[in-house]
Formats: structure tokens, C-alpha cells, sequence
């Protein structure tokens, strides 16, 4: 009986310690198509193909590249122009909307997860929510 609990112990305490830790949340790079056009995008070097909606997970800290390319169609003929080229940087658990709309432009959002684990508001002025003291 000894040896047993001594085994569940040496488990239970392994399987403590080989949690990964909680560590920042994971940024995510959403990237919308409304136009018709076939489109690519570029993220670090790495080239895309853009069907109506792409989702880059798990995007590391820093900064990063990206260009979108739009593909037209004239006869046999196709032309290629890039329509946007910016490097930004990415913080922790920062999601990084970019639309295109059907006339090719784009537009840009970025939002920041601004809750904690346990999914309370992450707030320095808690008392303070409408503008009171």
C-alpha cells in the first residue's frame, strides 16, 4: 500500500510540473477579401493565397511584413499590383483585422484582448467606471 501512494504521489507531482506555464496569449492575423480578384498575401516571406477569409494563429511578438498582392484578369493578359505593403508590430494577444473591400482598398484594425484569465475586464481604475471618484 506504501509503494502505491508513494507511485501516485511521484505521478500526480510529474504531471504538476510538466504543465506548460501560462505564458501571453496568442496574437492572431485575420485578413478579409470582398474583392473579386484573385489575391495573395506575403507575411514574413511567406506567400498565400487568399480566398475570401485567412486566419494566421499563433503569430509570435515583434515585427512583421506584410504585402497584399491583387491579381487581374484583361483577356489573356493578367496584371499584378501590389495594393498594400506595411510592417507593423504585433503585441501579445493582439488580433490584426485587414479587410479588403470590392473596390481593393484596405482597411486596417487592430484590438488588444483586454482580459485576464480568469475573463474579467482588465481594468487600473475598477472603482472608477463612470468617470467617478
Amino acid at each position: 500500500m506504501k509503494k502505491i501512494f508513494t507511485l501516485i504521489a511521484v505521478l500526480f507531482s510529474v504531471t504538476t510540473f510538466a504543465a506548460p506555464a501560462p505564458g501571453p496569449k496568442a496574437s492572431k492575423i485575420s485578413i478579409s477579401n470582398n474583392d473579386r480578384a484573385m489575391m495573395q498575401v506575403k507575411i514574413d516571406g511567406n506567400l498565400y493565397n487568399l480566398n475570401n477569409t485567412f486566419v494566421m494563429d499563433n503569430i509570435r511578438t515583434g515585427n512583421h511584413s506584410i504585402t497584399i498582392y491583387k491579381t487581374e484578369s484583361a483577356g489573356f493578359r493578367k496584371k499584378t499590383s501590389m495594393i498594400y505593403n506595411s510592417s507593423m508590430y504585433v503585441a501579445p494577444a493582439q488580433l490584426i483585422d485587414i479587410d479588403i473591400n470590392r473596390n481593393g482598398k484596405v482597411v486596417v484594425k487592430t484590438t488588444t484582448n483586454k482580459f485576464d484569465r480568469d475573463n474579467r475586464y482588465d481594468r487600473d481604475d475598477r472603482n472608477d467606471h463612470y468617470g467617478r471618484h
